[in-house]
């Protein structure tokens, strides 16, 4: 519930900053780095608290949009995180840089998770999804149904808020051009296809607003200021839970998790270690929903949902027939690549 975009060049840190995470970092038992905003104070209302309780342990918060600022820590050789949320996606571009450590191979029971969540190196922990959403104010309940109908600014017209990021938005391209859900993927791994997702992007930039992290997202859609968005699902209810008239769409979500890792040089591993397998733990996955709509990657945790539970997180078996996953080797190989070329054409005319 990240999106993050999450650029890959590495941050510098100020002084500053590296003082006040030391600080933090010796005050704590463990220290937890995630995006921020709904989804973090959903995870510490339902994870962290009650398994740092369980535990006898303290543990401190951090916010980072981007995993390349733990890469600053490391290259620095100043460690203040012990676990930092991933998208599964930037994984293996963490592992190339030298800042995750490789995991116990028991820290969980993989047969327990969504296939796929789980690696060497990191610990799925909440699944979302990429989704269209539109206001039933201007179209009622007749908004776009498909990716195909989100593109159409003729029979949709207004603004659209994408994330100012590549991924989902050129798998969500291939899908406006007409390609099947199984398609995409084969499709991008042309340069033909490449170019003709970036072009049709480009068709509707002038209809876009950029957004750059989950709390903007919510923003514009509570505010009004766009009429249609693709944004990841929990941002989109928590504005329709605030009263925003919204209404979302799995068909052509693209499905995706988040995941758990820790930091090389981490001041404090073995915690790290005891914390993360703590919270994987399904009897605290489960409350999740309570407070965000996403599932958690441990499979355990939906056991016992109601219907109107389900209805509401992309992970549920009838939102997810409608939906595809993220090729997450397909990003961890060409992420790089495909950021600058998506910054070439928000550049071009």
């Amino acid at each position: 519930m990240k999106l993050l975009s999450r650029h890959l060049s590495a941050l510098m840190i100020s002084s500053a900053i590296l003082v006040g995470g030391m600080a933090i970092a010796q005050a704590a038992d463990v220290v937890i780095v995630t995006p921020g905003g709904a989804s973090q104070e959903a995870a510490r209302k339902a994870l962290w608290e009650p398994a740092a309780k369980k535990l006898g342990m303290t543990f401190e918060s951090d916010t980072s949009e981007s995993w390349t600022e733990a890469r600053a820590q490391v290259d620095a050789g100043a460690v203040t995180w012990d676990i930092v949320s991933l998208n599964m996606g930037e994984v293996q571009l963490a592992v190339d840089a030298g800042v995750i450590e490789k995991l116990p191979a028991d820290i969980v029971d993989r047969n327990d998770f969504v296939p796929g969540s789980v690696n060497d190196y990191c610990v799925g922990n909440s699944v979302f999804s990429t989704v269209i959403g539109y206001s039933t104010a201007k179209f009622g309940d007749s908004g776009p149904s498909n990716m195909v109908e989100f593109w159409d600014v003729n029979k949709f017209p207004g603004k659209r808020g994408l994330y100012r990021s590549p991924r989902g938005n050129i798998e969500a391209a291939v899908l406006a051009l007409g390609k099947s859900q199984s398609e995409v993927y084969d499709f991008l791994s042309t340069e033909e296809g490449r170019k003709a997702a970036f072009a049709k992007l480009a068709e509707i930039k002038d209809h876009v607003v950029w957004w750059e992290t989950g709390s903007q997202a919510t923003q514009l859609v509570q505010s009004g200021e766009v009429d249609l968005i693709y944004s990841w699902n929990g941002r989109v209810m928590a504005a329709i839970d605030a009263g925003a008239p919204y209404k979302i769409v799995y068909k052509d979500g693209l499905l995706d998790n988040d995941c758990y890792a820790i930091v090389k040089g981490s001041p404090h591993p073995e915690n790290a270690i005891t914390f993360l397998k703590e919270i994987s733990k399904a009897e605290y996955v489960k409350d999740y929903p309570k407070y965000i709509a996403y599932g958690g990657a441990n499979l355990k945790a939906y056991e016992g949902y109601d219907e109107a539970t389900l209805a509401r997180l992309t992970s549920s078996p009838e939102n997810v027939a409608q939906q595809y996953p993220t090729n997450v080797d397909f990003w961890g190989k060409n992420g790089t690549i495909l950021s600058e070329e998506f910054d070439e054409m928000l550049l071009g005319n």
